[in-house]
């Protein structure tokens, strides 16, 4: 890889870690449409370029997931087995998401189709904190409802799987507004999910047969290089981004982040 590429990488791992650090979110809906990009300017057919985008996103995720997992274990903020059955059902949403991206999506229509979802997602956030109510929901839960859980994991399991996001910005809402959880306690509950759900989509995606490319050390339709490339810096820089969620108002990196969002979807959408 040329060396100015690998410089890219790393900044963009860095970016994707504070953000996912301080938002609490995995960053797949960021990471994809890039690396398509990316791709897309190595020659790669676009059929190709989107599911290795997303392949190699849900690596990048499994790797950041796993240290958000473990951070927020320290800080007692996981109930384990919620965790669990979210990532176990979200397992079985996880693998029919991975059949309908490889059976029924063009390229074409895998890519609008995730722009569209970018924009519900940037609207959806924008809305969230005009109203702010994610600060204001601080409520807390008596029991659990495991048959809601249940519909939760496989929903996400099935967006996450097609679109390579871990799940999180789908999940933490839900987690609040339907089963009451306090934030903290659902950014933990969903980290640990997203640990399981990511890696079966990362096996997933590596064990359909794909062309390979030596320059991205491809398995399947993952590119080991660039995933831990991005995800490496991503794991350091996330501590960062968690270090100023309690020293920097947020509200208006969010605005930024749900404005490029938008723009992305956009573009994703209907312009390229």
């Amino acid at each position: 890889m040329e060396e100015i590429l690998i410089i890219s990488l790393v900044a963009l791992g860095i970016v994707i870690g504070f953000i996912a650090g301080l938002l609490g979110i995995g960053g797949g809906f960021i990471l994809v449409p890039v690396f398509n990009s990316l791709f897309r300017s190595m020659g790669i057919p676009l059929d190709i370029s989107i599911k290795m985008a997303v392949g190699t996103s849900l690596f990048t995720v499994f790797l950041t997931s796993v240290v958000s997992a473990y951070k927020h274990y320290l800080r007692g903020n996981i109930l384990w087995r919620c965790s669990l059955v979210l990532g176990i059902f979200g397992v079985v949403g996880s693998l029919i998401g991975l059949k309908i991206s490889m059976e029924y999506l063009s390229g074409d229509l895998h890519k609008r189709l995730f722009g569209i979802l970018l924009i519900l997602i940037s609207i959806y956030g924008i809305y969230t904190i005009k109203r702010k109510i994610l600060r204001s929901i601080e409520t807390t839960y008596s029991t659990i409802d495991y048959r809601k859980l249940f519909v939760i994991g496989i929903s996400v399991g099935i967006v996450s799987s097609i679109f390579g996001i871990g799940g999180g910005i789908i999940t933490i809402p839900i987690l609040i507004y339907l089963l009451k959880f306090p934030i903290r306690i659902a950014i933990g509950i969903s980290s640990g999910m997203m640990v399981l759900t990511s890696l079966i989509g990362i096996i997933g995606y590596m064990a359909v047969p794909c062309p390979t490319y030596r320059h991205l050390l491809n398995i399947g339709y993952v590119s080991i290089v660039v995933g831990l490339i991005v995800g490496f810096a991503a794991m350091i820089s996330s501590r960062y981004g968690a270090v100023a969620t309690y020293k920097v108002k947020s509200r208006t990196l969010k605005y930024i982040l749900y404005s490029i969002l938008m723009l992305i979807g956009i573009w994703e959408t209907f312009v390229s």
